[in-house]
């Protein structure tokens, strides 16, 4: 078999694989064929498409989360996850975890004095707190959907955290902004993005005045976070972009603040926008009325909407169902959960199954969770492992330099060296190699309550355990001759008696695992 990273087949290769899915694996074609129609939701799942819901929505599926979907059928699972994250916002739906990050809740000013007080004013303690607990919740979270959300406008809105101009403010970003507004508008989002004194740093606009224009932020603004390059603005759009926004800048406690006496006055146009700007005291005004405009545009619209389908169905989607995706998105006033629901209910999301690579990252804690691992004891030790692991992939949370943020397509992530590193992290995780980390069930558990009677009928079991469907006869035989043994042989004489905690991570190694 032709792999590169995780077993992940790229490109063309990966497009066949996933023809190959389709057509070798029992129960496909008749989940693709009870798909259902645009608005609609099957009232019950086949196991594969349970896997494939809880790997979109949710950071991968546990047992636990299969239990309960299966128990309330994805309406109502989804009804309860849009509950459990209104009911448990920004830290709070897992307070272990929330404990680990005591400067997340504070002010520029208070993590600041924090800092000096335990003698290092310029440590890296608060954004070192903001990705454990980033990681902590997408891991452990039963407000899964919510976790999905926050990951994704958290990169739409890259702040790349870990910069020396970040030290106090890294988590008032997520905290203020993307978690705050992750089930809401995306106009809020975006107009408290731009008062923000993280994302007022990292491009640039706190340093931006009408003598010294820097129109890095305004530049963005367009080209990322709203409508993106198909919208043809111009160079003059991008530099009266800058100029309505000067005056936004940050004190010496590193909060937000407008300043009239730097902002740029005088008329500008921006694609269909325009203000006369002749009153610096109502800068701030016609700024977030620039926003505002700006994220109810329809190109605006069709760049999130392209975003989130290749986020949440493939690296390549419809142009019908980005179309249709961003008119729910127009229709709804930017209001998100009603453009992700779009998406949910298409058939295109129902036919998907396999169609995206997991990111590093994202296969960890897929891992994590399939086995049912909990944090080891010393939370503080066991969410630093999990920095550790993310990190020697490259792919710690909102670590990404650039504002583009993490890369969401198959090819991006072509590495032996995190395939290598991940052929690792599945057998520490399995034979429980870090239990000052995390704490794994012995893997027999993964039999569930009756044991199967057979080596073969235990390859099934588990494949199905694992990776929501029991594969190909023709890879079940490559794990069959793993273990030397025919398939009839009865489990208490099987090598698995000794095998099984190698067999366990083989499984997680191949593609079924590495796709999502």
């Amino acid at each position: 078999m032709d792999v590169n990273y995780a077993g992940v087949l790229i490109g063309r290769e990966q497009t066949a694989q996933r023809g190959r899915h389709a057509a070798e694996r029992p129960g496909l074609s008749m989940a693709a064929a009870q798909a259902p129609a645009v608005g609609a939701l099957p009232a019950r799942l086949t196991t594969d498409q349970q896997y494939h819901l809880l790997s979109r929505f949710s950071f991968g599926p546990s047992s636990a989360s299969l239990s309960q979907l299966a128990r309330l059928g994805p309406a109502a699972w989804w009804d309860g996850q849009v509950a459990l994250g209104r009911r448990y916002p920004i830290y709070s739906a897992h307070p272990r975890i929330a404990a680990a990050g005591p400067l997340l809740n504070r002010s520029p000013a208070q993590v600041r004095a924090s800092q000096k007080a335990a003698g290092n004013e310029y440590s890296w303690e608060m954004m070192d707190q903001l990705t454990l607990v980033t990681l902590g919740l997408q891991a452990f979270s039963p407000a899964q959907l919510y976790e999905t959300v926050v990951d994704f406008f958290a990169n739409h809105l890259n702040v790349s955290n870990h910069a020396d101009d970040q030290t106090w403010i890294r988590q008032t970003m997520d905290r203020d902004v993307v978690r705050r507004y992750a089930f809401g508008r995306f106009s809020d989002m975006l107009v408290a993005s731009a008062r923000n004194p993280s994302m007022l740093r990292y491009l640039n606009l706190a340093d931006s005045t009408k003598q010294l224009v820097n129109e890095n932020y305004g530049r963005e603004l367009l080209e990322l976070h709203t409508v993106g390059l198909a919208a043809r603005y111009s160079e003059v759009d991008v530099k009266n972009s800058a100029k309505i926004l000067t005056g936004r800048t940050v004190d010496d406690n590193g909060n937000y603040v407008y300043r009239p006496e730097i902002h740029w006055t005088g008329a500008v146009r921006v694609l269909g926008f325009s203000a006369a700007n002749t009153r610096a005291a109502e800068g701030q005004a016609a700024g977030d009325a620039y926003l505002r405009y700006l994220a109810q545009h329809p190109s605006t619209a069709s760049h999130l909407a392209q975003k989130l389908c290749v986020r949440f169905v493939s690296d390549a989607p419809s142009p019908a169902l980005v179309a249709a995706v961003a008119k729910t998105y127009l229709a709804n006033g930017t209001s998100i959960l009603p453009t992700l629901k779009a998406i949910f209910t298409s058939q295109e999301f129902w036919r998907s199954r396999h169609a995206k690579t997991r990111r590093p990252a994202e296969n960890l804690i897929a891992s994590m969770r399939i086995l049912d691992v909990t944090p080891a004891p010393d939370i503080r030790k066991a969410l630093d492992g999990m920095h550790w692991m993310t990190a020697n992939m490259s792919n710690a949370p909102l670590d990404w330099v650039p504002p583009n943020g993490y890369p969401d397509v198959a090819p991006a992530w072509r590495s032996s060296s995190n395939f290598l590193t991940l052929l690792m992290l599945h057998r520490g995780l399995a034979q429980n190699w870090w239990n000052d980390i995390v704490l794994a069930p012995k893997n027999t558990a993964l039999y569930g309550r009756t044991k199967p009677a057979t080596s073969g009928a235990a390859i099934a079991l588990l494949c199905t355990r694992l990776v929501g469907n029991p594969l190909t006869p023709a890879k079940r035989g490559v794990l069959q001759t793993f273990l030397g043994e025919p398939a009839s042989t009865p489990l208490a004489q099987s090598r698995l008696r000794w095998y099984l905690d190698h067999l366990v991570p083989l499984i997680l190694d191949g593609p079924d695992h590495a796709l999502r």
